[in-house]
């Protein structure tokens, strides 16, 4: 199992971010939860995270919403989406 390191940072306040860490086999949920607590942020339901590329454009989506994507598919639910299956590259950059 697998650890990941993230670096969560703020769009506008650059000097302000956390570290987080979480297993391959968590969820998003799990990230997520993780997130709020570590900012102290009160959980306001709904959330996506997107997965991104080095110039922050935004992809795949994960959402805990029931949703579909522009093609009409379903997107991935954080509570039964695992990071191990979203995360190939170290440097992954994901849009929350």
């Amino acid at each position: 199992m697998a650890v990941y390191r993230f670096k969560v940072s703020f769009e506008d306040f650059e000097d302000i971010y956390r570290e987080i860490e979480v297993t391959s086999e968590q969820t998003f949920a799990d990230f997520y939860k993780a997130i709020l607590s570590s900012i102290k942020f009160e959980d306001r339901g709904t959330v996506s995270f997107f997965m991104s590329n080095d110039s922050w454009k935004k992809g795949v989506e994960i959402s805990n919403n029931d949703k579909t994507d522009r093609d009409g598919k379903p997107v991935a639910k954080t509570d039964k989406a695992f990071l191990k299956s979203y995360i190939a590259d170290p440097h992954q950059k994901i849009f929350f």
